[in-house]
């Protein structure tokens, strides 16, 4: 299960990584979460990411501070219908209405994330 979040961090660094050098993929991927089935299956992958990180913690690099990123996809997840497709839309509008700089801006974290999760899961190194 460790290599399989490993393996999510780096999918979450490539998805950072398009955001800061083609901002307009980042936005391709936003808009593909605008229907209400694909709100809650990025809702579902949010949970499934959040337990996911709760469970390899133990046996990662930063457990303490797993535990806490794992919480972050959770909290999203349980927003997630609170806010409903409409407002989804209109978040999504309004961030691509910004500009490619605050798209920019936007993946830096997604990148952070990606990459701590996996230097967090990744695998040992064998002497």
């Amino acid at each position: 299960m460790k290599t399989l979040a490993f393996v999510i961090g780096l999918c979450i660094v490539a998805v950072g990584a398009v955001g800061i050098l083609a901002p307009s993929g980042l936005v391709w991927i936003a808009h593909r979460a605008e229907s209400p089935v694909d709100l809650f299956a990025v809702a579902a992958i949010r949970v499934a990411l959040g337990v996911l990180l709760l469970l390899v913690a133990p046996a990662s690099r930063a457990p303490r501070t797993l535990r806490v990123v794992a919480v972050i996809p959770l909290l999203a997840a349980l927003a997630t219908p609170l806010m409903g497709v409409e407002r989804a839309r209109a978040i999504i509008e309004w961030w691509t209405q910004q500009g490619s700089g605050v798209v920019r801006l936007t993946a830096i974290p997604l990148l952070a994330l990606g990459v701590f999760i996996a230097y967090a899961c990744a695998p040992r190194r064998r002497r």
